[in-house]
């Protein structure tokens, strides 16, 4: 039964009002909060998504949208979750937010739902995104789900996009080379090696660790480099890569 004003919350099957019945039946207290009428315990019943079984959660996490619900933090946190929590309107309602959310915070959100969601089908979204959208924070979190979805057809993508960064500007690059790394596709070596001398730890640290995911010898050189860094978390990502790196290079002799 839904509260007054409200609709009963899907189960995420589109199976009509309320769905069937799912697995380990949701009970009423655990989404009560989301018709609270303060913001805070609205949100706090979509945070304890967290918590429960993917099937469980589907019911709070779809009524969000399904509800346009107009909290910012709602949606960024039930689209995030709607990745980690999947249920099979996940890539739905996923892209429709990425397409159509005004919110930048939001459709970054998405993407990296998409990336947590793992479908290849988010392949040709998340390229938009990443070309088209005008908020780096979106375009950024594209690309990190470009590099989760380990498809091929990423690899151009993304270097077009590095190589589109502005000198200094370092949220793209750090998101492009670790997608890069989870590639795994060593072509990429010649393009992120000058990063090692960008002066941000943070962009060196992150190209330590994708350099441990590109097997070859000029990647073990970039990262002899970056072990004798001043700064120490670029020191530890250089030297387990190096070791990661050793693993990988011998089994491909």
């Amino acid at each position: 039964v839904a509260p007054p004003g409200g609709t009963p919350p899907s189960d995420g099957t589109g199976s009509g009002e309320g769905g069937p019945k799912v697995q380990g039946e949701v009970r009423m207290f655990e989404f009560r909060g989301i018709y609270s009428k303060d913001a805070s315990e609205r949100l706090q019943a979509v945070m304890d998504c967290r918590d429960l079984p993917p099937e469980q959660a589907a019911p709070i996490l779809c009524h969000v949208f399904d509800n346009n619900m107009t909290e910012t933090s709602l949606r960024e946190f039930a689209a995030l979750a709607l990745g980690f929590k999947p249920n099979n309107r996940s890539y739905e309602i996923l892209t429709q937010v990425v397409e159509r959310d005004d919110d930048d915070d939001v459709r970054a959100a998405a993407a990296a739902g998409l990336g947590y969601l793992g479908d290849g089908r988010a392949f040709d979204t998340l390229r938009m995104l990443l070309f088209e959208d005008h908020s780096s924070r979106a375009r950024a979190s594209a690309a990190v789900s470009l590099g989760m979805l380990r498809d091929p057809r990423s690899f151009q993508c993304l270097i077009q996009s590095l190589e589109e960064e502005k000198e200094g500007v370092f949220d793209m690059a750090r998101a492009c080379i670790g997608a890069l790394g989870e590639l795994g596709d060593i072509r990429a070596v010649e393009y992120i090696l000058k990063f090692s001398k960008s002066g941000d730890f943070v962009t060196q640290q992150i190209l330590a660790e994708a350099l441990g995911n590109l097997a070859c010898p000029e990647a073990e050189e970039a990262l002899k480099f970056l072990q004798n860094d001043e700064h120490p978390n670029v020191q530890m990502a250089a030297t387990l890569s190096r070791e990661q790196l050793a693993v990988r290079m011998l089994g491909k002799k």
